[in-house]
């Protein structure tokens, strides 16, 4: 093939290229400001947004709690929280539980045949305080139109916790965990709790006297339920 044939087909193939790169750009496509997403990517996410307005509503928050601490006895409990939400970041709540559900762990019947026993007083309810803060939130995709918005917490729960025979202990627990916003009025929330839990029990032999102490222990929770934002 000649020379001058071959650099004429090089020039042909290069030429649509040239143009393109001469090809001003579309200002249009340029976000207007910092919090702006272009419109090359407009259809490929959802502009991240505040969670939920939530300052200076009440709020109710009803959950449920497992334990999960190495104690004699399961402990099953229904929180009853109102609060208040200071800001779209902080929420203060009075903690109430009304009731507990008590079950024996099976270390009950693993001493039974040695003719030893644990006793430990059972907890009859709960009241105290609740501070959460909520510094993070997010957003979770439900199919290819819907976006599920959430916030991360962390929450600080100091309670005093009544036991039968008129005795108490006191509570501490730190938790962190989501809420999922269903509507604007409500959402759903699941939280992992590390506490520090006052319990009185005491061990002795089976028909015997017991001996009942107070002591601190640690506890491990979790917590789902909803929240209501009125």
């Amino acid at each position: 093939m000649r020379p001058n044939l071959l650099y004429l087909l090089l020039a042909l193939a290069l030429n649509p290229l040239a143009a393109l790169a001469d090809t001003p750009l579309d200002p249009t496509l340029a976000p207007k400001s910092d919090e702006e997403v272009s419109n090359v990517f407009r259809d490929m996410g959802v502009v991240q947004k505040r969670s939920m307005p939530k300052a200076d509503r009440w709020l109710l928050s009803t959950f449920l709690t497992m334990d999960f601490s190495d104690g004699p006895y399961s402990n099953y409990t229904l929180h009853l929280n109102p609060g208040y939400a200071i800001s779209d970041f902080l929420e203060v709540y009075a903690n109430i539980v009304p009731f507990y559900i008590v079950s024996p762990r099976s270390i009950h019947e693993k001493i039974a045949p040695f003719g030893l026993s644990i006793v430990a007083a059972r907890p009859k309810m709960q009241y105290g305080v609740e501070v959460l803060w909520a510094p993070l939130y997010g957003k979770d995709s439900m199919g290819v139109s819907r976006v599920l918005r959430s916030d991360t917490f962390l929450k600080f729960n100091a309670s005093m916790i009544s036991f039968e025979g008129g005795l108490s202990g006191m509570s501490f627990r730190l938790g962190v965990g989501k809420t999922f916003f269903l509507t604007r009025s409500s959402g759903f929330r699941f939280c992992i709790d590390y506490g520090y839990v006052q319990s009185i029990v005491g061990a002795g032999t089976t028909g015997g006297p017991t001996a009942l102490t107070k002591s601190f222990s640690s506890q491990l929770l979790t917590e789902f339920g909803m929240t209501f934002y009125l």
